[in-house]
């Protein structure tokens, strides 16, 4: 029986707008996911690039925008009596901007983001979130929009919804 659903946040409830390009200029070489380059740098340029990253979801989370239909959806998963939570591979300092702009605090009890534990695709994450939530994995929805999200949530033993 389902007890829980995890949202992603960019791509899955915002609409994704990280300017991966710039950060990539700013490096000075093309890095592919920012959070793994920053993970196999030294201990210099990680906090370079991490810095870098911060800058750039800090912006894009004032400036974000919702998906449509998640307010609304958000509303029929609280009346089901399903436990919500957020995870992502942000900062928690963007995703409090983000909450805020939207008003969607309310909505999120359980929140996970990078700083927290290994980032997704690593189940870690999930994990955390299941103690947090004290709903068994078996339990739990991963949602997200990309295949990091469903890594994530099939290594954790979720059932996993992508969405498209």
């Amino acid at each position: 029986m389902l007890r829980g659903i995890i949202f992603d946040m960019d791509g899955t409830l915002t609409k994704p707008n990280v300017d991966f390009a710039a950060i990539e200029r700013e490096i000075g070489q093309k890095v592919g996911f920012i959070i793994d380059y920053a993970e196999r740098s030294s201990p210099e340029e990680r906090a370079r690039a991490l810095e870098i990253l911060e800058r750039h979801e800090a912006k894009a989370a004032i400036e974000s925008e919702l998906n449509e239909g998640v307010l609304e959806m958000l509303e029929v998963v609280s009346k089901k009596k399903l436990k919500k939570a957020l995870l992502t591979r942000n900062s928690r300092k963007s995703v409090d901007t983000v909450l805020r702009k939207h008003n969607l605090h309310v909505h999120f009890e359980f929140i996970v983001s990078r700083e927290d534990t290994k980032p997704k695709p690593a189940p870690d994450p999930i994990f955390l979130l299941s103690k947090r939530m004290n709903v068994h994995t078996d339990h739990l929805l991963m949602v997200g929009d990309y295949k990091y999200d469903i890594m994530c949530g099939k290594a954790a033993g979720t059932k996993t919804a992508l969405l498209r």
